[in-house]
């Protein structure tokens, strides 16, 4: 009896300690997967940012560049005549720079919309002046670094061109731009508390930041990893700041054309604030169920019949882990398996206990698809005992399509050989796998007017072409160039909405006859066509809603109904109230052309991103806009309907509740 009993004591203490060892197992993966989610994420996000900040400030300089090129040949050496021509275009550009120059061969300012043209200012000292200089017979776009305009008494950025007459070096013409132009993108992209935005040159010096810090800029770093001449255009970096020390994570975008880098950081404390909290939490929580353990180890060791309560809860705290596991004995024969693992499965107890490895593989091969089914336990071991061996993905078939991450723990225990652990990944799965396809696509959609952008301006640096030919492919560089603005800021418009869900709505009281005159008064339509059709009101309509939101809903409808009507014909829009009892009572806003219409096929993904029932590309468009309707609508609680038929016409209804 008392070697029994003896013999029971062992298998209870051996049960609570390996249950102790699971908890704190599970704890430790569970932080170790928690930081690692939390530090991806920053990358992802970072990387994400400072691509937008520099496709942002690649639009910037362009526009500079272009007003630049347009008012360069104007300078003749006549200030005068030259002022009134700087007035007549600088409107172009007001919202970016503060400060057009002229400076002579002799590096004399010639010309400023800030100072009196008899002052004499020697700039022949500067960056901008020099690099044209001696670089005297070529023409080609220069950022300098940050310096404190003489003229001005302000920090600026100057972005210049060289004057050339008869292909002679002639002087410099010389916008400037005050580095807060692009550092205060960081309010758009919410870079807050430690949070930072920088735009470095290759050169190492910073010419803007965010928060701004003026005894920063200018200011050169050493030793980053975008610097160096193989690295990658974009991706990842952590480490202290140079300017403040913060440890940061960092994502960068280069932009070798420019010769500038975008730098986007989040502290490193507050990326993983949320996980320090939920640390607290987990360990808290492994502390709680140890302690547990141990009360019922103490209580097994004064009453043997204690000891079905003991396994309940085991039991119960297993079926708390989100993870299942299977434990085999020391012949690797199934022991036990989680409550979780069967939720999982679909296998019980009875189904699977007592199986060698080769026999469980197959029962639960069974069970996944053939695409991602259980292959081997033998591969994934590491050879070493208490070590976390290979790791496997399965697709379990049937309801759910769940997919699990199947990972192993050798173990040097006496009893158990070895645990199988299942974690449900079916959701980060399947997040992968529509960031990708989204990125794919918008990769895709912005390949397109990037290769005729850079096709036909490399025609034109190659080859000589006539007047009118060049002209031409300017409209279609600037048409493509369009496009892709339209494209970037349809998905930041479509990024902004699903982020915000509705938050940064201006929600009132709409009346939305009124809503429809003003946007069709406001309306262009297309030279050659009718004016769309207004709907008669007998009766205000009223519905509560974002006014520029609505306003901008009806126009992308409307200017899809002309441009999908390449043959002409009326557009109509009409207004009214539902009239089925059965639903809640809505007024129906809707918009009938008589164009090419769609299939079937194509109507069921019209609202899909970057679909585009054209595939001819006669039809210009970004294929993002009745995404934008939907999310719209439906975040104003409504819905939308849409009817089509080929050769016929498109009907589109947006439903919106009654205030």
């Amino acid at each position: 009896m008392n070697h029994a009993r003896s013999k029971l004591k062992n298998q209870i203490s051996f049960i609570v300690v390996l249950a102790i060892i699971l908890v704190w197992a599970a704890a430790a993966y569970e932080l170790y997967r928690s930081r690692q989610t939390y530090l991806h994420e920053a990358e992802v996000r970072t990387a994400v940012r400072a691509h937008v900040l520099a496709e942002y400030s690649r639009s910037t300089i362009k526009r500079i560049n272009e007003f630049i090129l347009d008012i360069r040949n104007d300078w003749r050496g006549d200030w005068k005549s030259f002022a009134a021509s700087v007035q007549r275009r600088q409107e172009n550009i007001d919202d970016l720079t503060f400060q057009v120059v002229v400076v002579d061969r002799d590096g004399i300012l010639a010309y400023s919309n800030l100072a009196s043209p008899n002052d004499r200012v020697d700039l022949s000292q500067r960056e901008h002046f020099k690099v044209h200089k001696n670089n005297e017979n070529t023409d080609r776009l220069f950022i300098s670094r940050p310096v404190v305009g003489k003229v001005s008494g302000k920090w600026s950025i100057q972005i210049t061109r060289p004057i050339l007459r008869d292909g002679k070096f002639n002087g410099v013409l010389v916008v400037s731009v005050s580095p807060e132009q692009f550092a205060s993108f960081g309010e758009k992209l919410r870079i807050v508390g430690e949070g930072s935005l920088t735009v470095v040159r290759n050169t190492g010096e910073i010419m803007a930041r965010y928060p701004a810090l003026q005894s920063s800029l200018g200011k050169i770093l050493r030793d980053t990893p975008y610097l160096s001449d193989n690295t990658a255009d974009s991706g990842n970096f952590r480490r202290n700041a140079t300017v403040d020390s913060t440890e940061r994570i960092y994502g960068y975008y280069r932009v070798p054309d420019y010769g500038l880098n975008f730098v986007v950081g989040e502290s490193v404390n507050e990326i993983l604030r949320p996980y320090f909290d939920h640390r607290i939490t987990v360990v808290s929580g492994a502390a709680a169920v140890t302690a547990l353990a141990l009360s019922l180890f103490f209580m097994l060791f004064r009453s043997l019949s204690s000891l079905e309560e003991v396994r309940r809860q085991l039991d119960a705290i297993f079926s708390l882990s989100p993870d299942g596991f299977v434990s085999f004995d020391r012949e690797r024969r199934v022991k036990y398996i989680s409550p979780t693992f069967t939720r999982m499965t679909g296998l019980e107890q009875s189904d699977i206990a007592g199986l060698d490895e080769d026999a469980f593989v197959e029962r639960l091969a069974q069970r996944c698809s053939a695409n991602a089914s259980f292959s081997s336990i033998a591969a994934m071991h590491s050879g070493k005992k208490g070590d976390i061996g290979k790791r496997q993905l399965i697709e379990i078939a049937g309801a759910g399509n769940r997919v699990l991450d199947v990972g192993i723990r050798i173990s040097g225990a006496e009893t158990v050989s070895q645990i199988l652990y299942f974690r449900d990944v079916t959701h980060e799965t399947e997040v992968d796998r529509l960031k990708s396809e989204f990125l794919s696509t918008a990769a895709h959609e912005l390949r397109t007017p990037m290769a005729s952008i850079f096709g036909y301006s490399e025609l034109m640096l190659k080859h000589q072409f006539s007047h009118d030919e060049q002209q031409e492919f300017l409209d279609i560089i600037h048409r493509q160039s369009e496009l892709m603005v339209s494209i970037i800021n349809e998905l930041l418009d479509l990024v902004r909405i699903e982020e915000r869900r509705g938050k940064d709505f201006n929600i009132a009281r709409i009346e939305v006859g009124d809503l429809l005159r003003e946007v069709l008064t406001n309306f262009k339509t297309i030279e050659g066509f009718q004016p769309p059709t207004p709907p008669s009101v007998d009766q205000p309509h009223w519905v509560r809603g974002d006014r520029k939101k609505l306003t901008q809903v009806v126009n992308n409808v409307l200017s899809n109904a002309y441009k999908y009507s390449p043959n002409g014909g009326q557009v109509a829009v009409e207004l009214f109230e539902s009239i089925d009892d059965t639903q809640p009572r809505s007024i129906g806003i809707r918009i009938a052309d008589h164009g090419i219409g769609m299939t079937p096929e194509q109507l069921a993904r019209v609202c899909e991103r970057f679909y585009r029932a054209d595939t001819s590309g006669k039809i210009p468009g970004t294929g993002l806009g009745m995404s934008i309707v939907k999310e719209i609508i439906e975040l104003h609680g409504g819905h939308v309907s849409i009817a089509s038929q080929i050769g016929v016409g498109t009907v589109v209804t947006l439903w919106l509740p009654i205030a």
